[in-house]
């Protein structure tokens, strides 16, 4: 398990133009119909049927907030089981299973989706791309009652894009990781719900992350953008949350309990702790 340490980075925030009244009666009408209605993560679904369209009695505000964490990688969070492997080691290769990124079913499928404008090395329009047309499709299906399992992107695109959470997070990163990106599947939890969320890695210093939430905030027409900085043996690297419930790359962070561990596509995992 590599050490990590994951740091603050305040938000940064766009130019725009202050609405006027009759717009921001709309606005806030709507803001107030998106707290009062986002609910359990395991309830709704993105996609056509967004997730501020359906209601719920959960506190949204143990949900979704724009937060960057400080963090710091600690020790197993399980103990090992009969045969010495922890959960955390369990999950890792079922996720590194899972996310197939050289079955040509997740390469070929990925690739289409790119436009000939946004050609070329992987870069963030592409994996906007990746991600738009992943939750514009969304299906949620819960797991089997018997517990988690962990779908291979190969077959959630064959499905039709349905599953749970984290089989959204991983033909995310599966996808991404297909056509050049570097993605990560996150786990955490604020004792009320589970989540995963998939991210993707943006560089190595702040000017990277700069450059790509300005092409965040001009492509969704929004302002604030945010990313975990992972601090590891070989410095700092930047992650933009492709969450689901964020509405765009690099919106709102789910609101954990403080936990969150990372798994990535060759088997390894971090936790870390606030």
């Amino acid at each position: 398990m590599a050490e990590a340490k994951e740091t603050i980075i305040p938000k940064t925030f766009g130019r725009y133009r202050r609405p006027g009244g009759t717009f921001l009666l709309v606005l806030l009408l709507l803001i107030g119909l998106h707290v009062a209605s986002a609910g359990c993560i395991h309830t709704v679904q993105p996609g056509t049927g967004a997730p501020d369209s359906q209601a719920s009695s959960a506190d949204s505000s143990r949900y979704f907030l724009y937060q960057n964490i400080a963090n710091t990688s600690v020790g197993s969070m399980t103990g090992p089981d009969k045969n010495g492997i922890s959960q955390e080691d369990q999950k890792s290769a079922a996720i590194r299973d899972a996310m197939d990124s050289r079955d040509p079913v997740t390469r070929d499928f990925a690739v289409s989706l790119i436009p000939r404008t946004h050609g070329g090395p992987s870069n963030l329009a592409q994996i906007c791309d990746l991600w738009e047309a992943v939750y514009s499709r969304w299906t949620y299906v819960d797991d089997p009652d018997t517990g988690d399992y962990y779908s291979p992107a190969s077959h959630t695109i064959a499905l039709g894009f349905k599953g749970d959470c984290d089989d959204f997070a991983i033909v995310v990163a599966a996808m991404i990781e297909s056509v050049g990106g570097d993605a990560r599947v996150m786990y955490a939890s604020n004792g009320t719900a589970g989540h995963a969320y998939p991210e993707v890695y943006v560089g190595t210093t702040k000017e990277e992350f700069d450059a790509a939430a300005a092409y965040i905030r001009q492509r969704y027409k929004i302002t604030d953008v945010g990313c975990h900085i992972t601090n590891g043996p070989a410095g700092p690297r930047y992650w933009l949350n492709l969450d689901w419930w964020s509405r765009y790359p690099g919106g709102r962070f789910f609101a954990d309990d403080g936990i969150r561990v990372a798994y990535y596509p060759d088997g390894h995992w971090e936790r870390v702790e606030a």
